[in-house]
C-alpha cells in the first residue's frame, strides 16, 4: 500500500489549496517544498482576490482584523496609451498579503489532516512495475504515492522530468513569461490618494493600493528580462501622469504567459497552478485560475482514486475535458487576439479604447460592429491599415482556436491529432514576445 495517496511537490498556493480540497475527500496527501516553511512565497508581498473567488473556491472572506486582509475597493479602471477614455472594471476585491494568505490555507489543511515537509526538494520520481509510483527527494528519501502532483510554479521540475507522450517537457523560458517589477512607493502630495487599480493595458503598466494608506504600487509586467521590465516601467512613466512619489523598495518576480499544456495529466500524474502554465491572459494572474483548476480536479482525483484504485490517464482525463472546452477554450481565443491587440501603435491603441473594442467597461453599452469601426478608423485616419490587419488576422485565429478547443477529445487514443491541430494554430498566433521591438 502506498505511504500516501497523493504527494503534491510545491506549497503555495495552488498545492496547498488542491491538498486541503483531497484530504477534505478523504485522502492522504503529503505536500513538500524546497523552502523552508518561514521563507515560503516571500518574493512577492501584496496581491488581489476578488470577493467572488472567496465564495467559488470555499474560502471564508478575509476580513478586516484578519493577519492577512489589507483592504477592500469595488472597482477597476483602465486606460488608453494617451491616458484617455476611462473604462470601469466593476470587481469587488480584497487586497491581501500572499504569504500569510498561503498560512491561513495551511493552516487549514493541516487542521484537515493534510502533512507538510519544508527544505524537502524532489529530486526524481519513482517508478515500479512500470509504472509512477512516487518521487525520490534530493536526500535520498522514497516517497510512495498513488498520484505525483506538479505545483512546483514556473521550475515545472516534475512536469519536465516525465518521459511520456502525453506530457510536454517544455522549459517556461523568457518569451513564455512576465517578470514582474513592484514599486511600493509613499506618495508626495497628500491630496493623492490610490484606493482603486489603473491599468494601462499598452504598457502592462498599473499602480494599485498597498497596505499603507499614503502609498501605492507601481508596477509593470514585460516579457523577455527584469532588465526589460525595468525599460518597459520607465516608459511607462514617463508617458503616464502618474502621482509624484518616491520609491520605499521593489519587489521583482514573474508568472507565465503562454498556452498551457495540451495535457495535464497521464497515469499516476497531475499538473497544476503555474507549472501547468494557467494564468490570465489580460493580466498574467495565476492564483485564481489555478483554484479554478484544482476545484473540478479535486472530485476528479477522488473518484480515480476510490477503492485503492490506481489512477490512469483515462480516470484522469476528465480534468482535461472540463477545463479545455470551458476557461482553456476562452483563455486561448483571448491570449491569440490580444497578440494582435497589442501590435500596433499608442494611437491606435486609443482608437480602441474611444470605440470599446476589446477595452470597455462593464456599464457600457457598446453599440455599432467591431469591423464596422475599424474600418471608419482606418478611412478617417485614426488607426493604421497595418494593425487592422494585425488585429483581424489574431482574432480570426482566436476564434479557430476556440473552436479547436470545445472539441478536445473525450478519448486519450484522439488527443495526437487533436495536438497536432492545435499545434499549427499556435504556430500561426505567435506570441506576446513577438511583437517587442525594442530590446
Amino acid at each position: 500500500m502506498a505511504d500516501y495517496d497523493v504527494v503534491i511537490v510545491g506549497a503555495c498556493t495552488a498545492g496547498t489549496y488542491f491538498a486541503n480540497l483531497l484530504v477534505r475527500k478523504g485522502l492522504k496527501v503529503l505536500v513538500i517544498d524546497k523552502d523552508k516553511e518561514e521563507e515560503l512565497s516571500r518574493r512577492l508581498d501584496i496581491f488581489h482576490f476578488t470577493k467572488r473567488s472567496f465564495k467559488d473556491y470555499g474560502l471564508a472572506e478575509a476580513k478586516p482584523g484578519d493577519p492577512e486582509f489589507v483592504r477592500d475597493f469595488s472597482l477597476c479602471y483602465s486606460k488608453s496609451a494617451l491616458d484617455n477614455y476611462l473604462k470601469k472594471s466593476l470587481l469587488e476585491v480584497t487586497v491581501m498579503h500572499l504569504p500569510l494568505f498561503i498560512k491561513r490555507l495551511r493552516d487549514m489543511a493541516i487542521k484537515n489532516g493534510a502533512d507538510f515537509r519544508f527544505g524537502t526538494s524532489f529530486d526524481r520520481l519513482l517508478y515500479g512495475d512500470g509504472r509512477m509510483i512516487g518521487i525520490v527527494t534530493k536526500n535520498g528519501e522514497e516517497i510512495k504515492a498513488r498520484l505525483v502532483v506538479d505545483t512546483s510554479g514556473i521550475p515545472s521540475v516534475v512536469r519536465r522530468s516525465i518521459d511520456d507522450p502525453y506530457i510536454e517537457t517544455f522549459e517556461i523560458g523568457p518569451k513564455d513569461k512576465f517578470y514582474v517589477l513592484l514599486k511600493y512607493v509613499k506618495l508626495l502630495n497628500p491630496a493623492d490618494k490610490v484606493e482603486l487599480s489603473t491599468s494601462w493595458p499598452y504598457y502592462k503598466g498599473w499602480i494599485a493600493p498597498q497596505h499603507h494608506a499614503n502609498g501605492a504600487i507601481v508596477g509593470v509586467g514585460a516579457n523577455l528580462s527584469l532588465d526589460y521590465a525595468r525599460k518597459c516601467m520607465a516608459k511607462f512613466e514617463s508617458n503616464i501622469p502618474l502621482p509624484k512619489y518616491e520609491v520605499q523598495y521593489e519587489e521583482t518576480g514573474c508568472t507565465p504567459y503562454r498556452y498551457p499544456p495540451f495535457s495535464f495529466v497521464t497515469d499516476g500524474f497531475l499538473v497544476i497552478g503555474d507549472a501547468a502554465c494557467l494564468t490570465k491572459p489580460m493580466n498574467g494572474e495565476g492564483i485564481t485560475s489555478a483554484c479554478g483548476q484544482c476545484t473540478p480536479a479535486a472530485d476528479v482525483v477522488a473518484e480515480a482514486l476510490k477503492d485503492g484504485k490506481y489512477p490512469t490517464k483515462e480516470a484522469l482525463w476528465k480534468i482535461n475535458t472540463l477545463y479545455q472546452r470551458d476557461e482553456g477554450a476562452e483563455f486561448a481565443n483571448l491570449r491569440a487576439t490580444l497578440i494582435g491587440a497589442v501590435a500596433m501603435s499608442k494611437k491606435d491603441n486609443d482608437y480602441m479604447f474611444k470605440e470599446s473594442i476589446v477595452f470597455k467597461s462593464d456599464d457600457e453599452e457598446v453599440k455599432g460592429s467591431v469591423n464596422g469601426k475599424l474600418l471608419k478608423g482606418v478611412l478617417s485616419g485614426q488607426f493604421s491599415l497595418k494593425a487592422l490587419l494585425s488585429l483581424l488576422a489574431s482574432s480570426n485565429c482566436g476564434q479557430k482556436l476556440e473552436r479547436h478547443y470545445k472539441k478536445f477529445p473525450d478519448d486519450p487514443k484522439d488527443y495526437f491529432a487533436w495536438k497536432r491541430k492545435a499545434e499549427r494554430l499556435w504556430n500561426k498566433a505567435g506570441t506576446m514576445a513577438d511583437s517587442i521591438k525594442d530590446v
